[in-house]
């Protein structure tokens, strides 16, 4: 079985029991101090081609973004209801925090398009300086995505090298 460490969101660790996971966890994350709370990996509703092109969409997305301020580029694609992707990307503002989020874009992009219900968004981020850290959605991104999906929605992650863990709102 699969536990996806909620402290540090970067551990997925494969282990008999939560309590052994506990055991691998303290030996492999950087989060020793922080009280170990594990999840059950959710389980991706989602085809692999579907996978994909939500992760082709998104990186093109993050080509887009404009961000002179942080630098950080971020893209998001929602898959909706109907199997259609839609992309955004994040747009920052000289008027912090009166910039737009990617989730937010992608979301906007899926309304305007028809799209009621997301199943699934992507979210690729710079992934930091070893391509080993995971850009998700803000707090106000994740309401505005239970507000299109469910607690079940699928929430993937991506940087320039790598997937990362997927989780759900729940």
């Amino acid at each position: 079985m699969q536990f996806l460490c909620l402290p540090c969101k970067n551990c997925i660790l494969a282990a008999r029991s939560v309590l052994s996971m506990v055991v691998i966890h303290r030996l492999k994350c950087l989060a020793l101090a922080v009280r170990v709370k594990v999840l059950p990996m959710p389980t991706l509703t989602l085809t692999e081609s579907e996978q994909h092109a939500l992760l082709l969409a998104a990186r093109a997305a993050q080509r887009h973004a404009y961000a002179p301020y942080s630098g950080y580029l971020v893209g998001a694609a929602v898959l909706d209801e109907q199997g259609r992707i839609h992309a955004g990307c994040n747009v920052e503002n000289a008027a912090y925090p009166e910039g737009l989020c990617a989730e937010a874009a992608a979301l906007a992009a899926m309304v305007l398009a028809g799209g009621t219900h997301a199943r699934a968004v992507m979210v690729v981020g710079n992934g930091g300086k070893d391509n080993g850290a995971w850009t998700t959605p803000c707090g106000g991104c994740r309401q505005k995505l239970r507000e299109f999906g469910g607690p079940d929605l699928v929430i993937l992650t991506a940087n320039a090298a790598n997937s990362g863990p997927p989780f759900t709102l729940a």
